[in-house]
């Protein structure tokens, strides 16, 4: 039984959403890297010329087709939804980077929660070994979320790139070239 979904900051939450334009792999890019967050913030994305991006776009688009359950969603684009349960999806190549993608999942649920006045969850279907993972709305979570939304709000008032530490990402990172760390 999908409970009903009660969150005191849901408006304000919308508001700065709506306002910033934000969507879900604004959230996932910020727990990835804060350059690459202030990068798509700032309508910065090179991932099309990206051959490993090209290749999971193909992979998925081949194995893993979108499903109609997201027709008709505006700024929401997970891989499927199950209206009935209350249940995103959300289809990734490996298992890496799982808080950004946990908080990519989480936006979405978090939307479609406020939306429909139900608590949404999450899950996360990893292709390489055909596992997946829950991702539970909660407390926690959704505090995380507001936390993530004021920093992009703060990253997208900054008028040059923010420093950022070399990390593990950045030798498959699209943005590696533009970036500094290739």
């Amino acid at each position: 039984m999908t409970r009903n979904f009660l969150w005191t900051r849901s408006t304000a939450f919308c508001e700065r959403v709506t306002r910033l334009e934000l969507h879900g792999l604004h959230f996932q890019h910020l727990n990835l890297c804060t350059r690459r967050a202030w990068m798509y913030l700032h309508r910065i994305n090179f991932a099309q010329w990206n051959r490993r991006v090209a290749t999971g776009l193909a992979h998925q688009g081949t194995h893993y087709t979108r499903d109609h359950s997201t027709v008709g969603l505006f700024g929401l684009a997970p891989d499927r939804l199950d209206w009935d349960a209350h249940l995103v999806f959300e289809h990734k190549g490996t298992g890496g980077a799982p808080t950004a993608v946990d908080r990519q999942v989480a936006f979405y649920a978090a939307m479609l929660s406020i939306a429909t006045g139900y608590t949404w969850h999450g899950r996360v279907s990893i292709l390489a070994n055909r596992r997946w993972r829950e991702v539970n709305m909660g407390a926690t979570l959704l505090d995380n979320l507001w936390r993530d939304s004021e920093r992009l709000e703060a990253l997208l008032r900054l008028d040059k790139v923010p420093q950022a530490p070399r990390i593990g990402l950045c030798a498959t990172c699209s943005l590696a070239p533009f970036c500094g760390y290739d």
